[in-house]
């Protein structure tokens, strides 16, 4: 019975001593400091501070930064707190230097919408003009400072068609994610598109108080700080790429004012360690607010510097593609390699002349010498024997026609059919559009990543790989060629045909050999016109190949190099292989020695 008549007092009195207690600080709050809140309340206003969160940094595959981030000051008007908006504007405009009617531009519909946003007038000034919005902030009514950070290029122009750049997010990308908030700089192109959820993090907020005047509030107000609310930043995480900064420098370098592609790959897992695509572009420049005219330009010029000439760039790949087109001669059986076929300079189908590019012609050749030699006629007059189906479904099974994988944007290029052409064009095949794929001219086109994926299965010991850009991110062999009874062999004589491009009398790579490294390759000249053009116009030259690998007996790399109208691929691109693949090997003694 006691007890339960202490628990009935506890129960009357716990009540009455909850009320005492909210009592006395509502006294508190209301009696005692109740002067000092209304005063605060009267001359103070919550301000949400924005707090960006800094990009991921992308590095290459040693670690050394090729995107970092840099300190960035932006002005920014809160249109709630705008009263006189002609005021704001000129004194804004004597401070930074910019035209008052640009800024009334900026800030006449959300103050007429009496937006809660803030409203960015001036990105990234510089340091003057902060000093000066600095000093003048209180008689700047509803003007605000935010600390952001910029995406900073330190090696200009360098991998550019790969890291792609950064910029405000558009409407329909803030719609699609809810993580993307308005005023987010998101990935637009390359690695800072593909990468961008990786690289983004999560941007921050707080709330403070400030005066009537925009300043804000003492520290010491610790009142509000318990009420307060904030999310804090989550800094976007690295991405490290597969690419190697110095190789990458001496790719680019390589093409030089040419334009052109550059694709190097490890043959055994297929990271790519260089990917060069000329014109490039400064993506330092989209760190700023770019103007109409300046995107025009950019986007309208002749040598359009934001293809990546690499992904996107779809060529005829001419002699290249003899590769393919001789391991399936020997793997279909269709002539015994030894067999020997004339070539006069010229072959005739159906009543049509299709040349040799030698013009007196290379005399009796087999299959050795015609990959050596590129001889155009013995591949016009096996293709004949090989048809255009089989033909097709290997440069198929050696990924043509089809995107690689590769985390970037890339075209699939073309492997023609019947069924295509009746399609595209309402005509029947003709035994001559046979020859012309089977020396890699007509219909059939491939980026130079697609050759270089090509090359390396052929290094490799048949492995077609899905190319990565990324730091391990190597992924298991696609598909295996010629698998089966008689595959190894065809590989094999392959390789030696290439490796004697470069290193036998009469082969047309002899200028990619290198005293340093044994190397394979095969040349490519191809056409842009189907008829010889009486023209001094560059655009009108062929298309210079090289694609290669090395070293010879072990192979680790493949180096394929693409001039656009370059002109032949043995005399233009060939040396362009050489030093890269001589940077490769350099490179690689001189870590190893470390």
């Amino acid at each position: 019975m006691e007890v339960l008549n202490r628990r009935l007092v506890i129960l009357l009195f716990a009540p009455v001593a909850f009320f005492l207690v909210f009592s006395a600080r509502f006294w508190y709050l209301q009696i005692y400091r109740g002067e000092e809140y209304r005063r605060f309340s009267e001359k103070n206003v919550l301000r949400v501070l924005h707090l960006p969160a800094p990009r991921g940094l992308i590095l290459d595959r040693n670690g050394a930064e090729i995107v970092r981030n840099r300190p960035s000051f932006n002005v920014q008007v809160l249109p709630r707190e705008v009263s006189d908006p002609d005021e704001l504007a000129r004194k804004l405009s004597e401070i930074l230097g910019v035209s008052g009617d640009g800024l009334r531009g900026k800030l006449e519909k959300p103050i007429r919408q009496g937006s809660f946003a803030p409203v960015t007038v001036a990105p990234d000034i510089g340091r003057d003009e902060l000093l000066l919005v600095e000093k003048n902030l209180r008689t700047l009514s509803g003007v605000m400072l935010e600390i952001g950070y910029k995406r900073s290029y330190p090696h200009g122009k360098t991998a550019a068609a790969v890291l792609g750049y950064t910029g405000e997010a558009s409407g329909g990308e803030i719609r699609a994610d809810p993580k993307i908030g308005r005023g987010t700089r998101v990935g637009k192109m390359g690695v800072e598109k593909f990468f961008d959820d990786e690289l983004r993090g999560t941007n921050g907020f707080r709330y403070v108080p400030v005066d009537a005047r925009g300043k804000v509030v003492p520290d010491s107000f610790s009142g509000f700080e318990r009420f307060g609310a904030k999310k804090d930043l989550v800094a976007g995480k690295d991405v490290s790429l597969s690419i190697d900064l110095e190789l990458q420098k001496a790719a680019e370098k390589s093409l030089g004012e040419e334009k052109g592609a550059v694709v190097v790959m490890d043959v055994g897992n297929g990271e790519i360690l260089a990917m060069a695509s000329a014109p490039s572009f400064d993506p330092e420049d989209f760190s700023r607010e770019i103007s109409p005219a300046e995107w025009r330009k950019i986007r309208g010029e002749e040598s359009f510097s934001l293809l990546n000439r690499a992904t996107l760039g779809t060529y005829p790949p001419g002699s290249v593609i003899k590769i393919v087109t001789a391991f399936s001669i020997l793997r279909e059986e269709v002539q015994d390699p030894g067999s020997v076929e004339n070539c006069p300079g010229y072959h005739t189908i159906g009543g049509r002349r299709f040349n040799c590019w030698k013009e007196e012609g290379h005399g009796p050749t087999d299959l050795h010498d015609a990959v050596m030699k590129s001889c155009d006629v013995y591949f016009y007059k096996l293709s004949q024997k090989l048809g255009m189906e089989r033909l097709s479904r290997y440069l198929r099974k050696f990924g043509g026609g089809e995107k690689t994988g590769l985390e970037l944007p890339e075209r699939p290029g073309l492997v023609p059919s019947r069924r295509w052409k009746r399609a595209a064009m309402g005509e029947p095949w003709y035994r001559g559009e046979t020859a012309m794929l089977a020396i890699g001219q007509g219909h059939v086109t491939a980026t130079p990543l697609q050759v270089g994926v090509m090359t390396a299965a052929i290094a490799n010991g048949g492995r077609v790989l899905a190319p990565t850009i990324r730091k391990g991110g190597g992924r298991k062999a696609a598909k295996v060629v010629g698998e089966g009874p008689g595959g190894a062999e065809s590989r094999e004589f392959v390789r030696k045909a290439l490796r004697d491009v470069v290193n036998a009398r009469g082969g047309t790579g002899i200028l990619a050999r290198s005293p340093r490294v044994s190397v394979s390759g095969k040349t490519g000249t191809a056409q842009v016109v189907s008829i010889k053009v009486e023209s001094k116009l560059k655009r009108f030259r062929d298309h210079a190949w090289f694609t290669s690998y090395a070293p010879s007996d072990s192979p680790e790399i493949s180096v394929t190099v693409l001039v656009e109208n370059g002109g032949q691929g043995g005399s233009v691109a060939a040396p362009k292989a050489r030093k890269i693949i001589e940077t490769y090997f350099r490179l690689k003694n001189r870590r190893s020695d470390v």
